[in-house]
């Protein structure tokens, strides 16, 4: 529980005034200052007059403090305080106490169920799991009106979710109810994620979860406070909850649960949504990613709609990476893999042309966090490919991350202005000459200036292509032997391509 989390709670008993300086720490335990002795912890909650104390902090804490001294000035830089009053120290000691027990009793029951997501428990025992740990019967539906699933543990008596249920979907009678519902409709358009709802005619109360994806409300889940009534706790990892369990039944395909919650994983990364906690379900979770991981994506060249020839693709790749974890985001198809062997590279070689695809693959990378990066690095590399009329191929970013920097460029200055200018004076020369400098001086250096090479990649005699390049230095001034020089020509030559390619896009 956070610094700021907890003082909000206690303000709603007790008057906290909260220092200038807050730095919103995580609290793992709770100390009054009268227990002695007092081992200062950046990670403890004092609670007492500081005055007290045999000895001042010598490290930055937590403390909430009656005015006896200047509790400010005193305290290290980046201390978190708040002043209480001295008869309150006792109850705010017991009531922050209780408070902590209860937040630390929830994420144990965010990590069970997040373990047992990961275990490849089905969603039914899922759901009957997240059930008896959090002491009420549970119900998750999606955005459409049907009832996914719900749990059988515990008996759910609600006449009207028991019709839902027996249906598969929203009553008449329900959603009558809840167009009536004046809050209902309120908070469906936005708010905290959990609410405690009441339909009329309802005798037990209802916790409601709102489950979204990319900013889209997809389902809920409905916990039935029939057993267990609503603590904190529940409010605050319901949503938690509900998604998990949302991406456990909402995965397409045949694999496991287990791979299913990774993939969830991974979309959350890339969605954005609500950062801090996806950073949680990892940390909770332990989840085993692999320590170098390499994104391969694919995507169709002409625009498909088919459901069905997506998830073959992505069946497809899980065949030749089984280890991996797919997941399917925004018309693109990705898998997340530890290495990639060449009969591999070979498999996705045949895929893309079998397929009619184009696949991009990221650098390598071994935080998980950074998967939303190296993801948009595969993306660019089909998109820059396929903005030269490169089709059916599979594109390494290393061959296409001077474009993309490009394509982000936001300079002042046109990007021709960085371009060789020898360039410019061989394309005018050609157009002037009828000559070919310009395309020579290109297969040159993509051929590491081997003249043998370029000769065959222009299908010319060797003695020709002396004579040509023995020309254009003679017309430029430019020294080829110049390591500089070739590296300036060389990313000239790219941005000239890159803005002809514009160019084409834009004809």
């Amino acid at each position: 529980m956070y610094f700021i989390e907890m003082i909000k709670l206690i303000q709603e008993k007790y008057e906290v005034s909260l220092c200038s300086n807050i730095d919103n720490s995580t609290i793992m335990d709770i100390a009054l200052l009268s227990d002695s002795p007092v081992f200062w912890s950046q990670h403890t909650l004092y609670i007492g007059d500081l005055s007290e104390s045999n000895h001042l902090p010598n490290q930055t804490i937590m403390i909430l403090a009656t005015d006896s001294v200047p509790v400010e000035d005193i305290l290290p830089p980046g201390s978190s305080c708040g002043i209480i009053d001295s008869n309150d120290i006792e109850n705010i000691y017991q009531l922050a106490t209780d408070i902590l027990y209860e937040d630390l009793k929830s994420e144990a029951i965010l990590f069970k169920i997040t373990q047992a997501a990961l275990e490849g428990k089905s969603i039914v025992n899922l759901i009957n799991t997240a059930a008896s740990l959090i002491g009420n019967a549970l119900i998750l539906v999606d955005s459409n009106m049907k009832v996914l699933v719900h749990s059988t543990v515990i008996e759910i008596k609600d006449p009207l979710w028991a019709e839902n249920i027996k249906i598969g979907h929203y009553s008449y009678e329900f959603m009558q109810k809840v167009r009536l519902n004046l809050e209902m409709q309120e908070w469906s358009k936005g708010g905290e994620e959990s609410k405690i709802i009441t339909l009329k005619g309802d005798v037990q109360p209802k916790l409601v979860a709102r489950i979204t994806r990319s900013g889209h409300v997809v389902g809920g889940l409905v916990m039935i406070a029939h057993h267990t009534s609503i603590h904190p706790y529940h409010v605050k990892q319901l949503h938690r909850i509900g998604r998990i369990l949302f991406d456990t039944f909402d995965s397409e395909l045949g694999n496991s649960t287990h791979k299913s919650f990774y993939s969830a994983i991974l979309f959350h990364l890339l969605s954005g949504d609500e950062p801090v906690e996806t950073f949680e379900l990892l940390t909770m979770s332990n989840s085993d990613f692999p320590d170098e991981m390499t994104v391969i994506v694919a995507r169709f060249i002409n625009r498909v709609e088919n459901r069905y020839l997506k998830k073959t693709i992505r069946l497809k790749l899980e065949k030749i990476f089984p280890e991996g974890y797919s997941v399917q985001f925004k018309g693109y198809i990705a898998i997340l893999v530890s290495s990639i062997s060449t009969r591999q590279r070979d498999e996705l070689s045949q895929l893309v042309i079998l397929e009619n695809i184009n696949i991009g693959i990221s650098w390598s990378f071994s935080d998980i966090l950074d998967f939303r990066k190296y993801f948009a690095q595969a993306v660019s590399s089909i998109k820059q490919a396929q903005s030269f009329g490169l089709t059916n191929k599979v594109l390494n970013y290393t061959d296409y991350s001077f474009y993309n920097l490009l394509y982000h460029y936001n300079g002042k200055l046109p990007l021709q202005n960085y371009c060789h200018p020898s360039l410019q004076i061989l394309r005018d020369y050609d157009k002037s000459n009828n000559t070919e400098l310009y395309i020579t001086l290109k297969a040159f250096l993509n051929s590491n200036r081997n003249l043998g090479i370029t000769a065959e990649i222009l299908f010319l005699h060797r003695n020709s292509v002396t004579y040509r390049i023995n020309r254009i230095v003679e017309i430029t001034g430019i020294n080829l032997n110049d390591i500089n020089t070739i590296y300036a020509l060389v990313d000239s030559f790219r941005i000239n391509d890159f803005l002809d390619s514009i160019d084409i896009l834009n004809s």
